[in-house]
């Protein structure tokens, strides 16, 4: 399995030399099996660059998975070059608790909004809820609901017993639990690789509880707890420069030492 990053920052993207090793486009991340399936994770305004490579190389048959609609998950969906392509099929799975995801999708997709409406691109598009478990290819695909405001899902990915977990925009010790915590060391328990939501340091969350995120020190309690040996830290704070970031990083590396534990980057893969 290859998982490779094209966004990783959480609530705005944004561009200066300090965020130049992480990058600052929002949430999109691409899984590819050994067999040549694919799928794609959130429509962040890393997805532009995503589509660009798809359509380089002849992958016109995409299946996106949508974790929630909030703006920095699909703010990249219109600049998707793939939707503009005749010989395009796209399909594309969100959560139907709220609102589906056709409908979200047609909201962001109209005037005044955007000059293009959903109905009238020319690729072929299929909407399905994004349901507690199905399989892609070979690929096998569990879900979840996090702790986030407005529904959102974290996700597990399993091919040939390799297994990634992802779980952005997860808030792991809420007040206010759709989830409790407990439920997410089940859930996580036996991956091999953990990505999950690091946004905030301890001080920061102090004035952020109940915003839907987590800390460093919450999310190695997890891997902690469901025994994962590999954690990569994302959704990047939009304040956070790449040095911030790695200060993060080395403390909990210093108080893990035992662990793999890395922050996601922009063009950064990892293989499975």
């Amino acid at each position: 399995m290859l998982i490779k990053f094209y966004g990783a920052r959480g609530s705005i993207p944004i561009s200066n030399r300090s965020i130049r090793k992480y990058g600052g486009n929002t949430t999109c991340l691409y899984i590819e099996t050994l067999t040549g399936n694919f799928v794609v994770v959130d429509s962040g305004t890393g997805v532009r660059e995503l589509g660009l490579q798809l359509v380089k190389n002849g992958k016109l048959k995409i299946n996106f998975l949508l974790t929630h609609y909030h703006w920095d998950h699909i703010q990249g969906f219109p600049f998707f070059v793939p939707i503009f392509f005749k010989d395009a099929v796209i399909e594309i799975y969100g959560p139907d608790n709220e609102v589906g995801v056709k409908k979200a999708l047609y909201y962001q997709m109209s005037l005044p909004f955007f000059p293009t409406r959903l109905p009238d691109l020319p690729a072929k598009f299929m909407f399905k809820d994004l349901k507690n478990r199905f399989k892609i290819g070979n690929l096998q695909i569990q879900t979840m609901i996090n702790n986030h405001p407005n529904y959102t899902k974290g996700l597990k990915f399993v091919e040939n017993n390799k297994c990634v977990v992802f779980l952005t925009d997860n808030e792991l010790f809420a007040k206010k639990q759709r989830t409790p915590y407990k439920n997410f060391v089940k859930f996580v328990k036996g991956a091999d690789l953990l990505i999950h939501d690091a946004q905030y340091t301890e001080e920061e969350y102090k004035s952020k509880i109940g915003w839907g995120h987590s800390t460093c020190n919450q999310v190695m309690k997890l891997a902690e707890d469901s025994g994962v040996r590999h954690v990569i830290f994302t959704h990047h704070d939009p304040l956070h420069s790449d040095e911030f970031i790695d200060e993060m990083v080395q403390k909990s590396k210093e108080k893990y030492p035992n662990y793999k534990i890395e922050a996601a980057a922009e063009e950064q893969i990892i293989y499975l």
